[in-house]
This record gives structure tokens, C-alpha cells and sequence, in this order.
């Protein structure tokens, strides 16, 4: 799964159907948690298994484009504003006295403005207050670091709000002045993925006018504003200790029950099901697959839960590269691209894709995704459909690549000028993504379109070849969305390059301008319907363009555990961009020696 940089959660949406469906008797459904087990018991240890791996932990880099660092690191270490709680709506962290509101005086309309008040118990893990002057330095790093993942929020562009300056005259109280209206607030400095840097604990860069952290947190993170410190950080595992100066104790008096939380990766999807099937491993959080219920069900000591979520499967094409993008070597426009990109989505056969692999696991969904992109299927911001009209139609394809200038040639393949429409389809290594894969290849083929597939390790697609636009297209996940800001995703400001040391999360390479525009002026609009109606426009310019991707379906989470071995509220976050590990500073071994 790849991170989108902005995201909000507003709604709720409808109950997974794999959960509902295939538990038996000995299973905690969609509730969450191993209940009747006694009170909570202090120490222990537990070992989580990784399905995906990030390869450093830099959250402010292109390193944070890989979703497994918000899991395997962020949140159990970096504080943050505000959150969006477990029925999605916004809520102040532990580290906030309050919300800000108009009534309360935290948000000001005009000069826009959000004041957050700090608990005076919040301190670092080296027992220093957390202070306004460490939200100033997080947006001085976020904005200057080179090839920084997203500035979206923290730094004003042209036609797009950010911060003006932050007044930190009381350092309890971080007043942030806006250039404009923010309608994405709760996710800067909080929310979905954002978070605070410490400043003391970067004696290199803390004084610096321009603050460059490119070169810091590879391998570790040396302070912690939560529950936990990262005592060790390697590729191989991540392991996790009590902060003990975390200000949120538990009932026993300790900022977490257990003594230590090891994970590892377990990137093999048979490996990871059996490792938590053997007991070598207490928890995971795998992505979906038809087979699941049936395995974990095969024990009772498995529990699971699963919930629609918030990551939108497509099919994305790299407007920059041959065929989906001009190439004036090839003697190829951007109206041939174009073309080829039509012809696509007449070529893909999304339904199979639903029918066959997602509706089995999530019985809410039967049909493909056909709002703008970003936009899920029975939230407030799909009011309109404008991929409804596609469906496998090779007669279509023909249409559209003909009346393009496109012929097949002997091989039988469409050609242009004499250059063969053929790309390579790249997905990561896993069954569900394989399958698709094959489904997929089959039905372009037949269409006439020359697909070679390949296989790429998760870690290596997302931060290494999306970022320097190294494919043509790839199948994956991108989120977590339910309100869709698409701004840091798709406007043309943020395709990384190597002039902005690959800064920017557009890794498809798609520039619209009058999208950009619209995206821009619906993140400064605060009124939701109003807001919607300028993303209709942004979707509609889409549709006309056939960019930036084919969606599919929405990846639904699942988070299974080993009840003979944890208990407490597991899995009540697991509808959340957070993963059901969320709140694993309150769960505890089912009693003494039962883990680690």
C-alpha cells in the first residue's frame, strides 16, 4: 500500500462482509478484543508480524511513502494534534488540553487560524516539556528538507493555502496562522499521518534558518513523544519499549502493560498466515484475501476482525512515461497517449476483478469503484459516477484505437507509426495483487495490447521506483481516504523530479492545470458541499483525460490475533488509518507468562 499524505476520515462506512459472514462461534467478529480473560497483568513481551517493510524511517522523506512506516514506527513514537477517532470523526490527542472550535476561540475564520493548547504534563521521553517551538521546527523541516514527501498544508503554492507563521510567544500554546482557509487543518501536524518532531533531539539542524533532517532517522528515532521509544530499528526487526515519561498511564500505573513489542517482517503472505496460526507470532494486519476466514477460523485461539477501509485499489498509469504519457522519441503525442489511456478502460475488466477476489472476502462490494478517483462509493463525496459507463467491451477498444489511427499490426497487437503499444503491468508480491494481475493480462491481451507483468518487492516500488516514475503502470493501494483532498496526489506542483530531489507524492506524472486549480480552491473551501461540487469539476476533468488511474475496489482492513496469548480492546481501531495495533499500549497478556 502506498500513503497518500493528506487524508480525513468523516464517515463511517458499511460492515465488512468476509467478517460477517464466515465467522464461527469461537471468533470476536467485527466487536474487537479477547474479553473475559481477567485483569490486566504487567510485563510481558509479543512479537507483530510486518506483511510490507520500509527500508528507512525518515517520516518527513520519501521514505514516508511507504504505508508500513506509519505502522511499523510513526504512531508509536511520534505525538501528534489532532486524530480521527475510532467512528472517524476529529478528536484531540493526548497531547491537546482540548479541540480546537470557533466556540472555544481554537479556530479563528479570518485571518484562518488554529490554536492548540498543550497539556503541561506532555513531555518528551527525555522528560522535556513538548513545546509550540517543536511544531515550528517540524514544519521548518518538513518544508526545507530536501526531497521532503509533501508540503501540502505546511507551506503555501501558488493558488493553495498553507502556513504563514506559527506565534509561539506561550510555549504551551501553538497559534498557527494560515495564509487562507485550510479545509485539510486536522491533518497538519496530526490526523491521518501527520506528527511532531522534537527540535532538541536534532543538535545538527535545531538552529538552522532552513532545517534539512535528509540525512537523520535512517535507522532510528532518538526521542518519543507516545506510549513507546524505539529502543532498535534494523531491516530484519522493530523493537519497541515502554516510554516511561509518557504522561497516559494505564490502570496498573504504566504508560503500556507489556515490557516490549518486537515486529518483524513477514513479507510472504503463507508465512505470515501460519506464523500467526503456530503462535510464533501474537498479532498481524494482513492485507485481505478470500482464504483468510477459512484459515483463521481453522484455530481457536485466532480471533480476527475486519471493516471496509480507507485504501482505494487501481490501476495507475504514468502519464510521463510511454504509452500512457507523450513521448516525442517514439513519434508519440500526448492525443496518441490519450487514446491508449481510453482504450484502457474499455480493456480492463474490473468486474471479474470485484466478482472474483473482493466481493467473496467483502460482500459490500459488487461492483467497481466509479466515483472520481479518491472519492469511495457511499460517502458524502460520491455524489457523482463518472466511470460508471466502463465494462470489459473489446468492441469498444477497437472503436476507440481506430478512430485514434491505431491498426493492429501481424502480430496483433495495436501500432502507431510503427511503434507497438506495449508496457510492462508491475504489482507487489502479493497472491491477491498476482491473481489480479493474471485476471487482468488476460483480458488486455485478447484486447490486442502487448502486457508483460512483473513482480516487485513492496518497499522497492514505493520508494524507489514511483517516486523516480520508473514504471508504466502498477496495481496498488493508495490512502487512507474517505474525504478525498487530491491536491498533494495529483496536482501538477508535486511530481517529483530530480530538480526537487523527487520531492512530492504525484509519482503518476498527470498535470492538468485547470485540475490543479480546482483541486487548490477546494482545500481552501470550508463548506463541505460547496467543497464537493469543486471536486465533481476536478473529477469530471478525469473522466475527459482518462487519468490518472482505472479504480477498482476499496482494500478492506483485517487485524487477527492470538487470544491464548493477548487480550484487551484489540481490533477497535482497526476501521482507522491506524491499523488495529493502534492502541496496543492497553493490551496485555492474558495472564502472567502467557507471552514472552
Amino acid at each position: 500500500m502506498r500513503l497518500r499524505f493528506m487524508s480525513r476520515s468523516v464517515v463511517v462506512v458499511a460492515v465488512l462482509g468476509l467478517i460477517a459472514g464466515a465467522c464461527s462461534s469461537n471468533n470476536a467478529g467485527n466487536k474487537g478484543g479477547t474479553p473475559g480473560q481477567g485483569k490486566p497483568v504487567a510485563g510481558g513481551k509479543i512479537v507483530l508480524g510486518a506483511e510490507q517493510y520500509p527500508e528507512c524511517i525518515n517520516p518527513v522523506t520519501q521514505c514516508a511513502s511507504a504505508s508500513w512506516l506509519i505502522w511499523d514506527t510513526q504512531i508509536w513514537v511520534l505525538p501528534r494534534a489532532m486524530i480521527w477517532d475510532e467512528t472517524a470523526k476529529p478528536a484531540p490527542s493526548p497531547l491537546l488540553v482540548e479541540a480546537p472550535t470557533l466556540e472555544n476561540g481554537g479556530l479563528i475564520a479570518s485571518p484562518f487560524t488554529v490554536t492548540y493548547k498543550i497539556k503541561p504534563e506532555a513531555v518528551w521521553s527525555d522528560g522535556t516539556k513538548i513545546t509550540c517551538d517543536d511544531f515550528e521546527f517540524t514544519r521548518n523541516a518538513i518544508v526545507n528538507t530536501k526531497g521532503s514527501y509533501s508540503t501540502v498544508g505546511y507551506a503555501p503554492a501558488t493558488g493553495l493555502a498553507g502556513i504563514d507563521h506559527i506565534d509561539c510567544s506561550d510555549p504551551a500554546t501553538a497559534v498557527i496562522v494560515f495564509t487562507a482557509p485550510f479545509a485539510d487543518w486536522v491533518d497538519v501536524f496530526g490526523g491521518g499521518f501527520g506528527w511532531i518532531l522534537e527540535k532538541a533531539a536534532f543538535p545538527n539542524e535545531k538552529d538552522e534558518a532552513k532545517v534539512d533532517i535528509s540525512k537523520e532517522m535512517q535507522t532510528s528515532i532518538p526521542f518519543s513523544g507516545g506510549p513507546w521509544k524505539l529502543q532498535d530499528w534494523t531491516m530484519n526487526q522493530t523493537v519497541l519499549v515502554p516510554n516511561t515519561n509518557y504522561w497516559v498511564k494505564n490502570s496498573l500505573g504504566r504508560p503500556t502493560y507489556f515490557d516490549q513489542v518486537t515486529i518483524v517482517p513477514r513479507t510472504d503472505t503463507a508465512t505470515e498466515i501460519n506464523d500467526l496460526l503456530s503462535g510464533s507470532i501474537d498479532s498481524i494486519y494482513p492485507q485481505p484475501d478470500v482464504s483468510q476466514a477459512q484459515q483463521f477460523n481453522s484455530n481457536p485461539s485466532v480471533k480476527f476482525r475486519g471493516d471496509p477501509g480507507q485504501y482505494y485499489e487501481a490501476l495507475w498509469m504514468n502519464n510521463g512515461k510511454f504509452p500512457f504519457g507523450a513521448d516525442p522519441s517514439k513519434q508519440w503525442s500526448a492525443d496518441d497517449a490519450k487514446t491508449v489511456r481510453n482504450a484502457m478502460f474499455w480493456a480492463v475488466d474490473r468486474q471479474k476483478v470485484v466478482s472474483t477476489i473482493i466481493t467473496p472476502v467483502d460482500k459490500t462490494q459488487s461492483k467497481p469503484l466509479d466515483c472520481g478517483v479518491f472519492a469511495l462509493t457511499g460517502t458524502f463525496w460520491c455524489d457523482t459516477h463518472p466511470f460508471a459507463e466502463f465494462h470489459y467491451d473489446m468492441a469498444m477498444v477497437s472503436t476507440v484505437m481506430q478512430a485514434g489511427g491505431f491498426a493492429k499490426d501481424s502480430s496483433g497487437f495495436w501500432a502507431k507509426n510503427g511503434q507497438q503499444v506495449a508496457f510492462v503491468y508491475e504489482t507487489t508480491d502479493k497472491t491477491r495483487r498476482i491473481t489480479t494481475q493474471a485476471l487482468l493480462k488476460e483480458g488486455m491481451t485478447a484486447a490486442g495490447f502487448k502486457v508483460t507483468t512483473k513482480v516487485d518487492d513492496a518497499t522497492l516500488l514505493f520508494e524507489t521506483k514511483l517516486p523516480h516514475g520508473d514504471f508504466q503502470m502498477a496495481d496498488f493501494a493508495a490512502g487512507a481516504i474517505i474525504d478525498p483532498s487530491p491536491t498533494s496526489n495529483f496536482a501538477c506542483d508535486f511530481i517529483p523530479t530530480q530538480a526537487n530531489g523527487y520531492a512530492g507524492a504525484n509519482s503518476y506524472r498527470w498535470c492538468d492545470q485547470e485540475a490543479t486549480a480546482l483541486m487548490k480552491q477546494s482545500d481552501s473551501e470550508l463548506d463541505a458541499t460547496k467543497r464537493r461540487t469543486l471536486l465533481d469539476q476536478m473529477y469530471a476533468i478525469e473522466l475527459k483525460e482518462f487519468a490518472p488511474a482505472i479504480p477498482l475496489y476499496v482494500l478492506p482492513n483485517v487485524t487477527a490475533w492470538r487470544s491464548d496469548k493477548v487480550a484487551g480492546p484489540i481490533g477497535i481501531w482497526n476501521p482507522t488509518p491506524y491499523s488495529g495495533w493502534f492502541n496496543m499500549q492497553d493490551w496485555y497478556c492474558v495472564r502472567a507468562g502467557a507471552c514472552g
